[in-house]
């Protein structure tokens, strides 16, 4: 991890004309349907539903959207490790080093070269994970979304209790983050993000419409909702039904976003993308598409920069047609970026953990 990097100051990031007006959401509005319109296949409600699958009627525009130009892969696959679980769920990296999987019943402990380091049984399936870096107040230490709340474990995997502030029956946890004294969670069914102290505390929400502050919301039609926190000390948070990312102060103040709906490579295509986003040492940001799955790298400003992972590389059965109709819920690709850069992808189709690094430089294959 770089050292820490300058505030990110209010206005610096894009704000598209007429946001906090009627404007901006009709235009978002006619976009959305627009997207929608164009593939029919990716209106699927996530939260436990299939969709319609595929109408032959857009089988062309769909294999269209599969394709990638080469001349923008800058990444290549040089290792995969297989998570010895019956399913995996979440991804962490791992400060110093090596990664994290969950899955039903267990979290599994991998080093940088994949060889298991620990296991923690657990009760259920923790839905997202973090790992405590050393700025925190408690280095190492790991941090579960379970269904009932948030776990703690010390790094060896002894259990240290559970919170349950600021989460209720609605509560759905999806992505967990953590800087300096600070833990802070997706909650994709109540649509915000829960900021806590390490020992629990709730300290505030942050995303709840506010137009006196020019938040929106966050719209979450399905269950993929992800959060980071950078050394810079701002929070970004994806806002999936928009498709967009979008930055925060712990404090919950909107200081501006980047990203647009579109079925080109430089936009997020679908309903609600990107569905996993993570933050490069230098700040660059790695996202992650579903329905169409592949994962790219984006500039601080939100400018496309390369394709790490293609559909056909990362989903090869989705060439199929019809399977797609299958795969659709479960190819989702969580992504995390390891101690040294390495762009790491939680593959549920084929329970491992995939790694990919630049053309051209060294290779660590596993």
């Amino acid at each position: 991890m770089a050292g820490k990097a300058r505030k990110v100051q209010r206005g610096e990031l894009h704000r598209p004309p007429g946001v906090g007006g009627m404007s901006g959401v009709l235009a978002l509005l006619l976009a959305a349907t627009a997207v929608i319109g164009l593939v029919a296949v990716l209106r699927v409600d996530n939260w436990g539903e299939r969709g319609s699958g595929l109408s032959e009627r857009f089988e062309f525009s769909f294999e269209e959207l599969l394709t990638v130009d080469p001349e923008l892969v800058g990444y290549r696959e040089t290792g995969q490790v297989e998570v010895p679980l019956s399913s995996v769920r979440a991804l962490a990296a791992v400060p110093g080093g090596g990664w994290l999987v969950s899955g039903e019943g267990a979290i599994l402990g991998f080093d940088a070269q994949g060889a298991s380091t620990v296991r923690i049984t657990v009760t259920g399936e923790p839905t997202c994970l973090a790992v405590a870096g050393e700025d925190h107040t408690y280095p190492g230490r790991i941090y579960a979304g379970m269904p009932s709340g948030v776990e703690r474990f010390a790094p060896g995997g002894e259990s240290q209790g559970m919170w349950t502030a600021g989460l209720d029956e609605n509560s759905r946890l999806t992505s967990l983050t953590v800087f300096e004294g600070s833990v802070l969670a997706a909650d994709a069914g109540n649509r915000v993000v829960l900021h806590w102290d390490a020992e629990g505390q709730l300290l505030s929400v942050i995303g709840r419409p506010d137009p006196s502050r020019n938040i929106r919301g966050f719209t979450v039609p399905s269950g993929f909702f992800d959060v980071a926190m950078f050394a810079d000390g701002v929070l970004r948070v994806a806002n999936p039904g928009a498709r967009r990312i979008e930055a925060y102060t712990l404090e919950g103040d909107f200081l501006g976003e980047w990203g647009e709906a579109s079925a080109a490579i430089e936009g997020f295509f679908g309903c609600c993308n990107p569905s996993h986003f993570a933050i490069l040492s230098d700040g660059r940001f790695v996202t992650a598409e579903k329905g169409i799955p592949r994962v790219k790298i984006y500039s601080e400003q939100g400018q496309l920069e390369t394709v790490v992972a293609t559909p056909e590389q990362l989903s090869p059965r989705l060439l199929a047609s019809r399977a797609f109709r299958e795969d659709q819920t479960t190819a989702v690709l969580g992504v995390a970026a390891d101690a040294a850069d390495r762009i790491l992808v939680l593959d549920a189709l084929q329970r491992s953990v995939r790694i990919f690094e630049p053309r051209g430089g060294s290779s660590d294959a596993t």
